[in-house]
C-alpha cells in the first residue's frame, strides 16, 4: 500500500463521516464519496490489519462488518439489513474467511461488486484483507458452473480482415492519451500499472503497432492450452507495444497500463466474460475514471500451421463502446446460485 493511497482513502472516509452518509445511502462514482476497488483495499488494510476480533465465528462476523463500516467513514448500524450486496451505497460485501473455501449461497455471483475477503488468524486477529471483483471470483471456479458467459461472434462478411473500428478513443480515455512519440516508459514501467495520464498510447498507435503482428507466429500448444497460448499472444503484444515490461495479471483487462484486452481466435466464439464490453459501469481495477466502455479490445484471428504454431491473420482493434459494430452478442448469462470456490494459495498475498 502506497503512502498516497492511504491518504487518499483516508481523505474519502473523512468526506464520507461528515456527509452523514448511511451504507444504505447511494454514492455515485463521480461524487468523491466512492472508492474504487485500490482504495477501498488500501482503506480496510490500513484499518483491519492486526485488529483482534474475538467470540463466536457469527460474533466475529458481525464485528468485523461493523469495523468495516467505521473504517470507511460511516456509522456502525445496530443491525444489518437483509440485502446484497450489504453495503449497498459502496458495492460491497463482506467475507470474513477462517478457510481457503469461499461459499456462496442462494444468489450469483457478481461480475460488477466488489467482495472483501478478511483472513483472520484461529487468535481472532486480522492477518491479510483482499478486495476484489466479482469477475475474479468467477475466474477461480474450477467446478464448470460458471462456464456459461457472454459470447459473441465477428460478423462473417469481414471475417479475415484487419480493422480499426474506432478512430479515436472515448471521451474518458483521451483524458489519459499522450502523445506516443514523446511520451516516455522508463525501465520501471510495467504492462500491469495502472493507466497513467501521458502514458497511455492512442488506439490509433495501438492498432499500427499490433498490426505488424499479422503474419507472426506464436507457440501452439495443443488443444485444451487456451490460457498457455494466450500468454504467449500477451507477450508478442507487450514487445509490439514496447510500452514497458510485461507482467501477466491474471485479470482483466490483460494490459491494465493501456487500458486493453486482448483476444485470440481460432474459432468463431468468442468468450467475453461476466461482462459486456458495451457497459457503462465502472472498471473498477482501472481506477474511477475509466468505464468498461472505455477500455480497448484487440481481437486477434489466427489459424493453426499444423507445426505446432498459430499465425496470426487479422486483428480487430475498438472501444468497448463500438464493440459489437463488428460483433454479434449470442447466448445469455446463466450462472449457479449455489457455489464452493476455493481460494487458490496465495490470493491474500500482497499484490
Amino acid at each position: 500500500m502506497t503512502v498516497d493511497a492511504a491518504l487518499q482513502a483516508a481523505s474519502i472516509a473523512r468526506r464520507l463521516r461528515e456527509s452523514g452518509l448511511t451504507i444504505y445511502d447511494s454514492v455515485p462514482a463521480s461524487s468523491g464519496l466512492y472508492y474504487d476497488v485500490p482504495l477501498l483495499q488500501a482503506r480496510l488494510r490500513e484499518e483491519l490489519l492486526g485488529r483482534v476480533f474475538a467470540g463466536p465465528i457469527r460474533t466475529r462476523s458481525l464485528a468485523v462488518k461493523r469495523a468495516t463500516a467505521e473504517a470507511l467513514g460511516y456509522p456502525s448500524p445496530k443491525s444489518f439489513r437483509r440485502v446484497r450486496p450489504r453495503f449497498p451505497g459502496q458495492n460491497l460485501d463482506i467475507a470474513v474467511q477462517y478457510s481457503d473455501n469461499y461459499q456462496v449461497w442462494n444468489e450469483e455471483v457478481d461480475a460488477l461488486r466488489r467482495y472483501a475477503f478478511v483472513r483472520p488468524s484461529i487468535a481472532g486477529d486480522v492477518v491479510a484483507v483482499r478486495v476484489v471483483t466479482g469477475d475474479v471470483i468467477a475466474a477461480l471456479d474450477r467446478t464448470g458452473t460458471l462456464t456459461s458467459k457472454y459470447q459473441a461472434s465477428r460478423r462473417p462478411a469481414t471475417a479475415l480482415s484487419s480493422v480499426l473500428l474506432s478512430d479515436l478513443d472515448t471521451v474518458n480515455m483521451l483524458a489519459l492519451v499522450g502523445d506516443p512519440s514523446k511520451s516516455s516508459h522508463d525501465s520501471g514501467n510495467t504492462t500491469a500499472d495502472p493507466p497513467a495520464k501521458g502514458k497511455v498510447l492512442p488506439i490509433s498507435e495501438v492498432f499500427a503497432r499490433l498490426s505488424a503482428l499479422v503474419g507472426v507466429e506464436i507457440a501452439d500448444p495443443g488443444q485444451e492450452r487456451d490460457r498457455i497460448r494466450g500468454e504467449a499472444l500477451q507477450k508478442a503484444v507487450a514487445i509490439a507495444l514496447n510500452v514497458g515490461r510485461y507482467e501477466n495479471v491474471g485479470q482483466w483487462p490483460d494490459f491494465r497500463s493501456q487500458a486493453l484486452e486482448v483476444k485470440l481466435q481460432t474459432a468463431r466464439t468468442i468468450d467475453l466474460g461476466l461482462v459486456l464490453p458495451s457497459s457503462t459501469e465502472n472498471a473498477e481495477m482501472l481506477g474511477a475514471q475509466l468505464r468498461h466502455c472505455d477500455v480497448r479490445y484487440g481481437v486477434f484471428f489466427g489459424s493453426s500451421t499444423g507445426i505446432g504454431t498459430v499465425r496470426l491473420e487479422a486483428i480487430v482493434l475498438s472501444t468497448g463502446l463500438d464493440f459489437f459494430k463488428e460483433f454479434r452478442l449470442f447466448g445469455g448469462l446463466e450462472i449457479n446460485r449455489k457455489l464452493q470456490i476455493k481460494l487458490p494459495k496465495g490470493f491474500f498475498e500482497p499484490e
